[in-house]
Parts: C-alpha cells; structure tokens; sequence
C-alpha cells in the first residue's frame, strides 16, 4: 500500500529525472567530438565523407529531440509531446539504419587505413546500435499503455548512444591503450543505470521491472564488450557479417 501511494504521488509530480539525465547525456555528446570531428572539421585537417555529416547531424538531432521530449513532458505538455512522437519515429529510424550503415563504412576505412584489428571497435558499434534498435522498437510499442516502460526504455537507449560518443576522447590518447576506451564505457553507463536504480527506490521503494530489465540487457553485453571485440571468433567473423571487405 505504501509502495503504491508513493507511486501515484510520483505520478502526480513532474518528474524531472529523466528530462536533467536528457541534458546531462546532451552536454557529454557535445563535449565529446571536438578532437575527431569540430577542430577537424574547421581546420581542414581530415577529410569527412558525406555520410559522416549526415551520421552526425542525426544523432545530435536524435539527442536534442530526447531532450524537448522530456522537457515537454515535464511541463505537462503531453498534447505537444504526442504530436512530435512521428517525428521521433522518423529520427530513430535514420539513428538505426545510419548507425548499421556507419559501423560498416567506419571498418572498410579502418582496413584502408592498414589497421591491424580493423574489426575490433566495430563490434562496440554493433552492439551500442543493436541495443539502441531493440530499446527503441520496445519503448515505441509501449508508449501508450505503458509509460514508466516507454521513459526507462527510451533513457537507456539514449544511453546507447552516449557511451559511443564519450568514447571519441580516448581515441585521441597519446600511446592510446584499448583498455582506455573500456574504462570510459563503464564510467559512463554505470554511474547513469545507478542514478536510475537509486531514482527507482527512491519513488517506488523498489526497482522497476522496466529498470530490472534495461540492467540485464545492457550490463552483460557491455561488461563482456572488450573480451569479445578482441576475440579472434569475432574478427574472423565480422567480414562476412557486416559485409565489410
């Protein structure tokens, strides 16, 4: 019973969890390109194929829609946040079908590029655009009946691609290690999933199933992340999956 008149009396509140982590997330994925992709780009120092722009703008643009998304919610404007969700729809699309796009792009560049493990970050794109699909197409399918679903599917799908972009740092590392980029994955889904979890408790007095959910989903696959991109299983198979040559 308390459990419950906790929960109606979140209900009732506006709940700015999820529309502060939507600006907390923004701000890490802008600060997280100005070495590979702005001073770059206005210096001329790289050359960006046109998929890399269109790559970028509609990640950024499905960031910045999550965040009007929330805060729409928040200040009760849920007639306006309905009207915008084909909108949505249409950004989370191009998000997958780029996202798959790139991940094979980036590798054929990686080989011409004579790496020795071209194949190795490209299962970390798989995997961060993989869980980004099945979050969203379960977050949309919910989204009427089952609103505490739709916000922690969608939060932990934003966090999907989040971790990618927090990542563009460590690439340009003096002496970069590989481990380098694993610790800053898990430093930065964990401290989100815990704030989450602790979100959870803290108005419900349990952790949501939702919740329960997205941690199982999200915790193994990132966990096992390094061990499987380094794997040679996987490098010897990623050609012929991606269709990469």
């Amino acid at each position: 019973m308390e459990t419950r008149k906790r929960a109606l009396s979140t209900s009732s509140k506006p709940n700015v969890f999820f529309a502060w982590s939507a600006i907390v997330m923004a701000i890490i994925v802008v600060l997280s390109f100005p070495l590979t992709y702005y001073i770059p780009l206005v210096t001329a120092s790289k050359q960006f194929q046109l998929i890399h722009h269109v790559h970028g703008v509609a990640f950024f643009a499905w960031i910045g829609f999550y965040v009007l998304q929330t805060q729409l919610a928040i200040r009760g404007k849920m007639a306006r946040h309905r009207e915008l969700g084909m909108l949505g729809f249409t950004l989370t699309g191009a998000v997958i079908l780029l996202g798959y796009w790139m991940a094979q792009r980036a590798a054929e560049l990686r080989i011409a590029s004579g790496f020795d493990a071209p194949y190795e970050f490209t299962w970390y794109n798989i995997v961060d655009i993989s869980l980004f699909s099945l979050l969203m197409l379960a977050s949309i399918l919910l989204v009427t009946k089952h609103k505490e679903w739709h916000r922690r599917l969608t939060f932990t799908a934003a966090l999907c691609l989040v971790i990618p972009a927090a990542t563009r740092w460590t690439l340009k590392l003096p002496n970069f290690d590989p481990f380098t980029l694993d610790i800053v994955v898990y430093l930065v889904f964990s401290p989100f999933l815990i704030a989450l979890a602790l979100y959870d408790f803290r108005t419900l007095g349990r952790l949501h199933k939702a919740t329960i959910t997205c941690i199982a989903i999200l915790l193994p696959l990132q966990i096992s992340a390094a061990w499987i991109a380094r794997s040679e299983w996987w490098n010897n198979a990623a050609p012929w999956i991606i269709g990469a040559s």
